[in-house]
Protein backbone atom coordinates (compact mmCIF):
# COMPACT_ATOMS: atom_id res chain seq x y z
CA UNK A 1 0.00 0.00 0.00
CA UNK A 2 1.36 3.11 -1.18
CA UNK A 3 2.14 5.54 2.67
CA UNK A 4 0.87 8.60 0.26
CA UNK A 5 -2.13 9.07 0.45
CA UNK A 6 -5.37 11.35 1.36
CA UNK A 7 -8.22 10.01 3.21
CA UNK A 8 -11.74 11.49 3.84
CA UNK A 9 -14.34 9.72 6.44
CA UNK A 10 -17.71 10.76 6.70
CA UNK A 11 -18.24 11.46 9.79
CA UNK A 12 -20.32 13.90 12.48
CA UNK A 13 -17.42 14.16 15.13
CA UNK A 14 -14.31 13.96 13.66
CA UNK A 15 -13.19 10.51 16.07
CA UNK A 16 -15.99 7.85 14.08
CA UNK A 17 -17.13 7.05 10.83
CA UNK A 18 -20.80 7.68 10.46
CA UNK A 19 -22.94 5.07 8.83
CA UNK A 20 -24.11 6.90 5.95
CA UNK A 21 -21.95 9.03 3.75
CA UNK A 22 -25.07 11.46 2.50
CA UNK A 23 -26.13 12.54 6.01
CA UNK A 24 -23.14 13.26 7.60
CA UNK A 25 -21.97 17.00 8.78
CA UNK A 26 -18.54 16.41 7.62
CA UNK A 27 -15.54 14.66 5.84
CA UNK A 28 -12.54 14.25 8.42
CA UNK A 29 -9.61 14.33 5.98
CA UNK A 30 -6.00 13.09 6.91
CA UNK A 31 -3.38 13.12 4.71
CA UNK A 32 -0.19 10.74 5.71
CA UNK A 33 2.94 10.53 4.28
CA UNK A 34 5.45 8.30 4.60
CA UNK A 35 2.76 6.09 6.56
CA UNK A 36 2.30 9.16 9.12
CA UNK A 37 -0.28 11.66 9.29
CA UNK A 38 0.97 15.07 8.15
CA UNK A 39 -2.34 16.73 8.56
CA UNK A 40 -6.08 16.49 9.93
CA UNK A 41 -8.76 19.06 8.26
CA UNK A 42 -12.14 18.73 9.22
CA UNK A 43 -14.45 20.11 5.85
CA UNK A 44 -18.60 20.37 6.42
CA UNK A 45 -20.89 18.71 3.29
CA UNK A 46 -24.39 19.33 2.89
CA UNK A 47 -26.59 16.73 4.73
CA UNK A 48 -28.42 15.61 2.01
CA UNK A 49 -30.58 13.43 3.01
CA UNK A 50 -32.41 16.14 6.16
CA UNK A 51 -35.88 15.35 6.25
CA UNK A 52 -38.60 12.90 5.70
CA UNK A 53 -38.30 13.11 1.95
CA UNK A 54 -35.91 12.34 0.35
CA UNK A 55 -34.99 13.40 -3.28
CA UNK A 56 -33.91 11.05 -6.03
CA UNK A 57 -34.22 13.10 -9.21
CA UNK A 58 -31.14 15.46 -8.78
CA UNK A 59 -28.38 12.64 -7.57
CA UNK A 60 -25.91 13.61 -10.17
CA UNK A 61 -25.73 17.46 -8.88
CA UNK A 62 -25.18 16.23 -5.23
CA UNK A 63 -22.58 13.83 -6.12
CA UNK A 64 -20.94 16.49 -8.07
CA UNK A 65 -21.21 18.51 -4.85
CA UNK A 66 -19.44 15.70 -2.79
CA UNK A 67 -17.02 14.99 -5.33
CA UNK A 68 -15.91 18.48 -5.03
CA UNK A 69 -15.19 18.27 -1.33
CA UNK A 70 -12.82 15.05 -1.90
CA UNK A 71 -11.50 15.52 -4.95
CA UNK A 72 -7.38 15.84 -3.78
CA UNK A 73 -8.82 12.46 -1.52
CA UNK A 74 -7.69 8.97 -3.01
CA UNK A 75 -10.17 7.04 -0.42
CA UNK A 76 -13.57 8.15 0.67
CA UNK A 77 -14.66 5.90 3.83
CA UNK A 78 -18.31 5.44 5.10
CA UNK A 79 -20.00 3.55 7.32
CA UNK A 80 -22.73 3.31 4.66
CA UNK A 81 -23.04 4.50 0.92
CA UNK A 82 -25.23 4.63 -1.90
CA UNK A 83 -25.08 2.34 -4.91
CA UNK A 84 -24.88 5.38 -7.47
CA UNK A 85 -21.99 7.57 -4.50
CA UNK A 86 -20.02 4.46 -4.65
CA UNK A 87 -20.22 4.52 -8.52
CA UNK A 88 -19.73 7.48 -9.05
CA UNK A 89 -16.75 8.31 -6.55
CA UNK A 90 -15.25 4.88 -8.41
CA UNK A 91 -15.65 6.07 -12.07
CA UNK A 92 -13.17 9.45 -11.04
CA UNK A 93 -10.42 7.54 -9.87
CA UNK A 94 -11.44 7.15 -6.46
CA UNK A 95 -11.51 4.19 -3.60
CA UNK A 96 -14.97 4.26 -1.93
CA UNK A 97 -14.99 1.81 1.28
CA UNK A 98 -17.69 1.01 3.56
CA UNK A 99 -16.49 -0.02 6.78
CA UNK A 100 -18.09 -1.50 9.99
CA UNK A 101 -15.16 -0.31 12.17
CA UNK A 102 -16.12 3.05 13.99
CA UNK A 103 -12.77 4.64 15.23
CA UNK A 104 -11.22 7.22 12.44
CA UNK A 105 -7.52 6.27 13.11
CA UNK A 106 -8.27 2.42 13.73
CA UNK A 107 -9.55 2.80 9.95
CA UNK A 108 -6.57 4.09 9.13
CA UNK A 109 -3.99 1.51 10.43
CA UNK A 110 -5.92 -0.57 8.65
CA UNK A 111 -6.00 0.90 5.63
CA UNK A 112 -2.92 1.94 5.82
CA UNK A 113 -1.49 -1.37 6.88
CA UNK A 114 -3.60 -3.72 3.81
CA UNK A 115 -6.21 -4.78 6.03
CA UNK A 116 -9.19 -3.00 6.03
CA UNK A 117 -12.46 -4.69 4.48
CA UNK A 118 -14.78 -2.99 2.36
CA UNK A 119 -17.97 -4.01 3.25
CA UNK A 120 -19.69 -3.99 -0.68
CA UNK A 121 -22.66 -5.57 0.93
CA UNK A 122 -23.85 -2.65 2.52
CA UNK A 123 -24.29 -0.59 0.16
CA UNK A 124 -27.61 0.56 -0.70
Amino acid sequence: MNKNLKVAFATNDGITTFAHLGRAKYFEVIEVKDGKIQSRERREKPDFHSGHHHDHNNHGEKHNKIFSLVEDCDYIIAGGMGYGIYDFLSSRGKQAIVTTEKNIDDVLEKLLSGNLVNHVEKLH
